[in-house]
């Protein structure tokens, strides 16, 4: 018995070293699209002899600035996802775990503040999500369960001044208010019953 547990042993250590080892090899392929005088070099690395995406992905632009860096495992996201302008600035960041998106998803302006943010699991938002003006002031921000808007949602003037508010229950509106800029309800409906804009 005690010779077979040790067979297993050996076993397991060889053969995950073996596979470790396999997914290893990788085919560089490069490839271009976009303008001819200005065309973005794609270099991608596929598993060994077959067509499945697997380590890293890279896009450039004739000037050999990176506008996309992803790396894949088994043919699907796995790890940061991250695209720039032209200039080189961060445009988005994404985190994936083997193809489903997990944790915070960040859109940013040219300028580099934050345009949009919202958490995914298993790749359906959930959380507060936000958007954001140029600026920074805050545009608007909705919960989310299971992908679907769920709570108050509220939309602001680029002067930070509440102008809407919508109450969403399992994706479906609920009721909406539409406030002047003192912060007074000039309309209320419910939507329950009919519809609401």
């Amino acid at each position: 018995m005690k010779y077979f547990y040790i067979f297993l042993l050996c076993v397991g250590v060889f053969g995950a070293d073996k596979t470790q080892a396999k997914s290893m090899e990788y085919d560089l392929r490069i490839s271009y699209t976009g303008d001819k005088k200005a065309p973005i070099t794609i270099k991608t690395h596929y598993c060994k002899g077959t067509t499945m995406k697997c380590g890293t992905q890279t896009k450039t632009t004739s000037a050999g600035i990176v506008i996309f860096k992803a790396r894949y495992v088994d043919d699907k996201y796995d790890g940061a996802v991250k695209s720039y302008y032209p200039n080189g600035k961060i445009r988005e960041e994404r985190t994936y775990n083997v193809g489903k998106e997990e944790g915070k998803r960040v859109l940013y302006y040219p300028n580099g503040t934050i345009q949009a943010q919202q958490d995914y699991k298993l790749n359906k938002r959930e959380g507060v999500g936000k958007k954001f003006y140029e600026n920074g002031a805050l545009k608007m921000q909705v919960n989310y369960k299971d992908d679907m808007r769920d709570g108050v949602q509220q939309e602001f003037s680029k002067q930070n001044i509440l102008m809407y508010e919508t109450f969403y229950k399992a994706g479906r509106k609920q009721w909406l208010k539409h406030y002047d800029a003192q912060g007074k309800v000039i309309k209320e409906q419910n939507c329950r019953y009919e519809a609401c804009y």
